[in-house]
């Protein structure tokens, strides 16, 4: 079997290096691109009719929270790929 591209999902929640490092390896047996991919987004339990400054607050920390968090994995992502140029980031 050839793999051309291993693609990694990073959890916002979760300890990224040990994956990294997992694909990173699996990526250079196969002579693989490595994508590494994280997403998240914001949500807040109220009711879909209320709409209030207070909801959009909630919202609006809970974007920052999750921009930094991506933030730091792109910062564990770039730690474990190195120079590697067939690594890439998308978030």
């Amino acid at each position: 079997m050839i793999y051309t591209t291993i693609l990694v999902q990073l959890d916002i929640d979760a300890p990224a290096t040990p994956r990294l490092i997992f694909a990173r390896q699996v990526a250079r047996k196969f002579e693989a691109d490595l994508i590494a991919l994280a997403a998240a987004e914001p949500s807040a339990l109220v009711s879909p009719s209320e709409s209030s400054p207070a909801v959009a607050e909630v919202l609006r920390r809970r974007t920052l929270e999750i921009e930094d968090r991506i933030s730091n994995l792109k910062e564990e992502f770039l730690a474990v790929a190195g120079d590697n140029e067939r690594a890439s980031w998308r978030a």
